[in-house]
């Protein structure tokens, strides 16, 4: 007999041999059950890496989660493909940071094989907002290429990151099941519901509530505006059925957001008056949006940008982690800033030639009020300065900062 295989040696002949089987969840229009789509799901082979959690725990362990991620993707298409289900979605999960491994290419040309022939749903758990926001971004700007719809996935499990939902901008957002199943309502609940409302109203997005599993989560379902609906109650994850009772209801897709190729200043200051200023009024105006982030009950994000290290003073640093006590997460460029400047406190160093070295820029975004103070410094070391209150402006100025928030 043959010495038993290691746990390594068995995840890794699970990827040489394609071992990964795709099983199939509905995705229902609420109204009447009928079928929209299907999620793909993965089990391994009979062993101990069957379940998901212990297949991807090993993935992530080993470092392999990218080339897993493109395996599942894989087999679930080929899968899918050869069903005659052309006018159903697939909806796939995607580990944003996969896009920055190996397997991207491949992973990329899956999804576009599937959008020739398919619709396709990427799949985004609300975690990647505050793990990795530039690889998220980065995922949401390639689904888009793809002409794919984008989902934000397990919404509520981190209340702290529902104000990045407009960063993302989803065409579907999936509250999870702990919100739909949750026993009573209480004050986490109701506040994801009222982020997640306001932002379908804004954009358009359509909801989907997760974790449906008998009439009483069906009455709560619609009590939160969803329109899809998925859970044990429509049908277990399986193989595809041979057919299906096909929704009427078509999938959202909302405005794209536009990723601005200038700086918060450049691009806020073509709308909104510019003043020169000081340094010392700068910082009092600066001071006001951090305000509003010490002292909101919401759930946001502070975005500082202090231009150099230099300028981040302990006081700030003391402040700042004091502002991520309360669930907000904070990120803070700067030249020569550690990726780590104190406390919770997420830094992001600049290089010597990127022109924010030249701004300051406060940006905060709730998940109903958004405001920033914008500012360039002149060759005599005063300021222009500028403030915005609209929501969307104050949104699309904070993309390009995303872009640089790497985990």
């Amino acid at each position: 007999m043959g010495a038993e295989r290691s746990p390594d040696d068995e995840f890794a002949a699970i990827l040489r041999d394609r071992a990964v089987n795709p099983v199939f969840q509905p995705v229902v229009s609420i109204a009447d059950g009928s079928v929209v789509g299907f999620e793909a799901l993965a089990r391994g082979p009979e062993g101990r890496y069957e379940s998901p959690l212990a297949l991807f725990a090993a993935a992530a362990k080993l470092g392999r989660s990218a080339d897993l991620d493109w395996l599942c993707a894989g087999v679930a298409a080929e899968r899918f493909l050869t069903t005659g289900f052309t006018d159903l979605a697939l909806f796939v999960n995607l580990d944003p940071l996969s896009l920055r491994g190996p397997f991207r290419e491949r992973l990329l040309d899956v999804f576009a094989e599937l959008m020739g022939e398919r619709q396709l749903v990427i799949e985004i758990t609300e975690r990647a907002v505050t793990q990795d926001p530039a690889a998220l971004m980065e995922a949401v700007l390639q689904a888009r290429r793809l002409s794919a719809r984008v989902a934000l996935d397990d919404v509520g499990v981190e209340p702290s990151s529902l104000a990045a939902m407009p960063l993302v901008n989803p065409d579907i957002i999936k509250i999870d099941k702990s919100v739909v199943q949750a026993h009573s309502p209480t004050w986490a609940v109701s506040h994801v519901v009222n982020a997640v409302l306001h932002e379908a109203r804004r954009s358009g997005a359509q909801i989907l509530a997760e974790g449906i599993e008998h009439e009483g989560h069906l009455a709560v379902a619609r009590s939160l505006g969803a329109t899809l609906g998925q859970g044990h109650h429509f049908g277990h994850p399986g193989p595809l059925p041979a057919t299906v009772a096909r929704s009427a209801l078509a999938l959202a897709r909302v405005t794209p957001r536009r990723v601005p190729p200038e700086t918060p200043f450049e691009m806020l200051s073509r709308t909104e008056p510019v003043n020169p200023t000081t340094p010392e009024l700068l910082a009092a105006m600066g001071g006001h949006i951090e305000n509003q982030a010490m002292h909101t009950s919401d759930s946001a994000i502070l975005v500082v940008n202090v231009g150099d290290a230099a300028n981040l003073d302990d006081e700030a640093r003391l402040r700042y982690g004091y502002i991520t006590t309360k669930g907000i997460e904070v990120y803070v460029l700067g030249h020569d800033l550690p990726p780590g400047p104190g406390a919770r406190i997420r830094g992001v160093p600049l290089a010597a030639d990127d022109p924010l070295v030249r701004e300051r820029t406060f940006l905060f975004i709730g998940s109903h009020y958004a405001g920033a103070v914008f500012a360039r410094e002149t060759d005599t070391g005063s300021f222009e300065v500028g403030v915005c209150y609209d929501r969307e402006l104050v949104v699309e100025a904070t993309l390009p900062l995303v872009r640089r928030l790497g985990g």
